[in-house]
Formats: C-alpha cells, sequence, structure tokens
C-alpha cells in the first residue's frame, strides 16, 4: 500500500518536472524561432534594399555582356574621389582614421559635408563606432543589423520578367555552383510564397520590374539551434535524474511517518486481539459450566451471544492482519492450481445451499494456476460465497466460475438480490462497513449473525497480497464480485 503511495508521490513529482521542463524548451524556443526569423527577414529584406537602391538592376544578359550599370563592389569606395574630398596623401575615404576623416569634414563646405555622409552611410559594413553612426544618422539596431549584414553570407537571382536569369550573385561560390544557386532560386519562385525557409536556406522574393530572389545561408544558425538543444536535453536528462534521486527520497522521507504509525496500529491490534482470546475463551467456558448448573437463563443466553461475536470479531480482526502481512512475506507463495482452490473452496457451501433452498452452481476451467497460498486463497473464496449467501433473495441463485482471460485468471461469485447503494460502492471493502439492509445482529434463527463488516476487507487485503484485482458491479438484478488474478505459467 504505501509503495503504491510512493510510486505516486515520485510520478507525480517527475510529471510536474517534465512538464515544466518541456514547457519551458517550448517557450524559449518558439520565442527565439520567431525572433530569428523576424530577424533574418529582416537582413533579407535590407539586403535587398541595398541592392536595388545602390546598385539597381544591371544591364546584363546571360551570355556576360557587362554593358550597362553594374552593382557597386565592395571596393567602390578605394576609387579616386572628386577633388577636395580626400587629403592630399592619395588615401581614400576608406582608409581614413575616425579623427582624419572628421577634421577633413570640418574643413569641407557644406557640400561637401553631405557627401561624406552619403560615403559613410553606404561604407558603413566597414565603420564602426557611435561618432560615425551620428553622422550618418543611423541609430544603433540600424548599424548592428548593417555589420551583420557584412558577416552573413548571401546569394541572390535576378530574374526577368519572362522567366530568364539576368544575373546571379554568389558569394561564395566554394560552396554553391552558380548553376546550383539559379536551380534553387527557380525552387523557391515554384513555391509561390514571397518568405521561407528550405534546404539550409532563407530565401525573400521582391521586386517589380524583375524578379530579385535573395538568399541567406542558414547553416550556421541551424547548427547552433542543433547544439543549444543537444546541450539542453544533457543538462534536462542529468537535472531528471538528479529530481528523480531526490523524489525517491523525499517520498520515502513523506511516508515513513505514516508507514510507522500503521505498522504500530497493527501491532496494537493484533496484541490487542491475542490479548482479548484469553479472556472471551474464558468468558466462553464459565457461561458454559453457568449454564449447566442454573439452567437456561435470557441473562447467560445474552452473555454467551455477545461473547459469540466477540469472539467472531477478536478471529477475524486476526485474520485481517495475517492477510495484510502476506504482501511481505512472499517466500509463502507456491504454484496453487486454481480450479482445485476454488472448487474445495464451494463445496462446504452445497449443503447449506440445500438447506436453506438456494441455487448454487459452478463453471470451474482446467489447468489455471497462480502464485498463491492455499489457505488464503480458501479464505477468500468462502468470504466472497459467504457473502453472496448473506445477500441472496430467498430461493435466489449464486453462480460460481473460473475462467482464463488474457494473462489472467477470473473469478466471479454472482448472486440475485438488491443491488448495492450507489453510496456504498466505494466503501463497500472498507473496515466494518456494512450497508444497512445487512446491518442485522441476528440470523433468522436466534444464533449470532457473523457479518461484521471485516469480510470483504480480508477479501481485498488477501486480493491485494497476491498482486490481484478485486471489484464489484451490479446489473440485471445480480451483484457480482470479480476478482483478476494473474497467471502462473506451467
Amino acid at each position: 500500500m504505501f509503495r503504491k503511495s510512493r510510486i505516486k508521490i515520485i510520478a507525480l513529482l517527475m510529471a510536474i518536472l517534465l512538464l515544466t521542463l518541456l514547457g519551458t524548451i517550448a517557450v524559449i524556443y518558439g520565442v527565439s524561432y520567431r525572433e530569428m526569423n523576424q530577424e533574418n527577414r529582416s537582413m533579407l529584406e535590407l539586403y535587398a534594399r541595398e541592392y536595388l537602391e545602390n546598385g539597381g538592376l544591371p544591364d546584363t544578359n546571360v551570355d556576360g555582356d557587362d554593358s550597362g550599370d553594374r552593382l557597386p563592389d565592395e571596393g567602390y569606395l578605394d576609387e579616386e574621389p572628386a577633388d577636395g574630398e580626400v587629403p592630399e596623401d592619395g588615401r581614400t575615404a576608406s582608409e581614413l582614421s575616425e579623427e582624419e576623416l572628421l577634421e577633413t569634414i570640418d574643413e569641407t563646405s557644406e557640400t561637401d559635408e553631405n557627401e561624406y555622409r552619403k560615403i559613410i552611410k553606404d561604407d558603413s559594413f566597414a565603420a564602426s563606432g557611435s561618432a560615425l553612426g551620428d553622422l550618418a544618422g543611423t541609430d544603433d539596431t540600424y548599424d548592428i543589423s548593417r555589420r551583420r549584414l557584412e558577416l552573413s553570407t548571401f546569394y541572390s537571382v535576378v530574374f526577368s520578367a519572362d522567366g530568364s536569369v539576368l544575373q546571379v550573385n554568389n558569394d561564395d561560390p566554394s560552396q554553391m555552383s552558380d548553376e546550383v544557386l539559379t536551380e534553387l532560386a527557380q525552387s523557391f519562385l515554384e513555391t509561390g510564397k514571397s518568405y521561407g525557409i528550405s534546404r539550409n536556406m532563407i530565401y525573400l522574393i521582391s521586386g517589380e520590374d524583375y524578379t530579385l530572389v535573395s538568399m541567406m545561408d542558414n547553416t550556421v544558425i541551424e547548427e547552433s539551434i542543433v547544439t543549444l538543444l543537444r546541450y539542453t536535453v544533457i543538462f534536462g536528462a542529468v537535472a531528471v535524474v538528479v529530481v528523480l534521486v531526490l523524489a525517491i527520497f523525499l517520498s520515502w522521507w513523506i511516508i515513513r511517518p505514516l508507514e510507522e504509525n500503521y505498522r504500530r496500529q497493527n501491532q496494537f491490534i493484533s496484541d490487542a486481539g491475542h490479548e482479548l482470546k484469553t479472556p472471551v475463551s474464558t468468558i466462553s467456558t464459565n457461561a458454559e459450566l453457568l449454564q449447566r448448573e442454573i439452567g437456561e437463563n435470557r441473562w447467560l443466553d445474552n452473555i454467551r451471544y455477545e461473547n459469540s461475536r466477540m469472539t467472531e470479531i477478536v478471529r477475524s480482526l486476526l485474520d485481517l492482519l495475517r492477510a495484510e502481512s502476506l504482501t511481505s512475506q512472499k517466500e509463502q507463495m507456491e504454484r496453487l492450481d486454481l480450479g482445485r482452490a476454488v472448487t474445495a473452496g464451494v463445496l462446504p457451501f452445497e449443503a447449506r445451499a440445500f438447506e436453506e433452498g438456494f441455487e448454487l452452481s459452478c463453471e470451474i476451467a482446467d489447468d489455471i494456476f497462480i502464485m498463491g497460498e492455499a489457505s488464503q486463497i480458501g479464505k477468500l473464496i468462502s468470504i466472497l460465497v459467504d457473502n453472496a449467501f448473506a445477500h441472496t433473495n430467498p430461493s435466489g441463485r449464486i453462480a460460481v466460475s473460473l475462467e482464463s482471460g488474457k494473462g489472467s485468471a477470473i473469478l466471479t461469485v454472482a448472486n440475485e438480490g438488491a443491488p448495492i447503494p450507489p453510496e456504498s460502492m466505494g466503501r463497500i471493502f472498507d473496515r466494518f462497513y456494512r450497508v444497512d439492509a445487512s446491518r442485522t445482529a441476528a440470523g433468522q434463527d436466534g444464533e449470532a449473525q457473523t457479518h461484521y463488516g471485516l469480510g470483504l476487507s480480508i477479501a481485498k487485503a488477501i486480493a491485494t497480497a497476491h498482486r490481484a484485482k478485486i471489484s464489484v458491479n451490479c446489473g440485471d438484478g445480480m451483484t457480482k464480485f470479480v476478482v483478476v488474478f494473474p497467471l502462473k505459467g506451467k
């Protein structure tokens, strides 16, 4: 019983941990993926805008004719600028230090200053520092995006309105040829989407008079995510193991006082039962002797009746304790022919059924074996059949059956009678609990009634000790107690 409670505590703690861990991972990676997706799209939009604004559509055909405008190369600022824009030593704007560039701007006219603003803004891939960013009229976010733009690997393919290739810009030909890049861009066009992620590429389709397919290599980002996920799983697994150990210790620490109290309670009942056996036996003996001396006496009959009830209660309590202690005494279990045990348990009730006018039927399958303790299994059968006799309608029917299922043996004891009230179904196996209709102090003949609300508790304890499940259900005028045992191979 307490073992199951410990398992439930451990399972609950682990479920809370796993749900928290999975929820945290889902939130972190979900938010991270969304932000990275938005940032990557912004990078592609910035790349496409820079291409369109700075380069325009090149007047280039697929045969390599370079007549017309070209997209400025990265070193376009190395060309000689107009007079007055750079020092006389012949260095270009991109070769100037920040201080020299600022001094040059201060010495030039307003028109020259505007030219340098354009130069700094266009050359922001190489420029750094807040002074240049402020001078160029850019904020920190824009400056960071431009730096990331410089560090990322981009590809682009320009298509005309009729679908012919106008230009292929390949930042890393060693990784992907122009032909493969063109095929990849065409496959993105066929998807009909303006933005997406496929084949380790993030792509953006833009343009009006012509179609620009901008692509950015997503391999590094995906590898980073996979690496992060791998380490998260590793550390998560370590955390799960650590929490599992703590949960096992915590469950033991929580259950230990309850288990100790339960053990002491059972020990008290056992000691009290054995102590009561002596005075009960003495009272019974003295009452017999007194009856022989004074004859029949109603007060003496009442003493004998109550003494008989006390004897039965003490015996039932000791039986219950023995059944519950059987769980920890697995060495008493042996391979048992359940069919023979059921037949032996029902046989003593045939004479009673004949005397009381009940119809008793048995359907017992052969070759059904379980691991069990013979005397306890016999007591379980006796309790269920006796309970059926006690609650069967006059001249009613009692049916006992045993059959094999999928890896289990199913014992059923059914009787005709009033159904168990729904409010009593959940408490029918509790100690000293009796349905109101059965709370009679004596039988029809005036003898002591032997049902005190302990029989079904004993039956459940025996079933639990044998790893069996016991249940009750009512329907079609029948009350059925079903016990499902795990089978033992031949």
